[in-house]
């Protein structure tokens, strides 16, 4: 046997809800309720104006009003005493700039994989070797 039961939160009727149940929320409901803690999670964060990247694990870091950071604590003492630590941006590559990296990384891999084989001497492999692990790290 199976009931009707209407929805608690937007009052549609669900059908075929088991003998046991006294209360239902429709899948519709279910779902915006999923959308609106969501939509939190997506919002990216935002810098706060002056602040680069990591700047509270620098030794010390400078803001351009002056106030002073040792690993991310104000020293208000010394407020205004150096000068502002310069922020440097690094420029955003294409896709097609990364892509070009990467296929050269990928032809260099190749070519430093033929000349391992005819390495005989370890000094020289050991190179090659480690020169591998860093283009594998770019390939991938």
């Amino acid at each position: 046997m199976s009931k009707t039961l209407e929805c608690k939160v937007c009052g549609t009727f669900v059908h075929n809800v088991g003998d046991s149940v006294v209360a239902i929320t429709c899948h519709e409901c279910v779902s915006d309720m999923m959308r609106q803690y969501d939509e939190p999670l997506k919002k990216k964060q935002v810098a706060a104006q002056g602040y680069p990247k990591g700047w509270r694990f620098m030794k010390q870091f400078v803001h351009a009003n002056g106030t002073v950071y040792f690993k991310g604590v104000e020293q208000p003492d010394l407020k205004g005493k150096y000068d502002a630590t310069p922020i440097v941006v690094k420029p955003k590559k294409s896709k097609a700039q990364k892509a070009q990296e990467k296929a050269d990384a990928m032809k260099r891999y190749s070519e430093l994989k033929k000349l391992l084989k005819k390495e005989t001497r370890k000094g020289a492999t050991k190179k090659i070797e480690s020169e591998l692990k860093r283009l594998q790290k770019q390939i991938s």
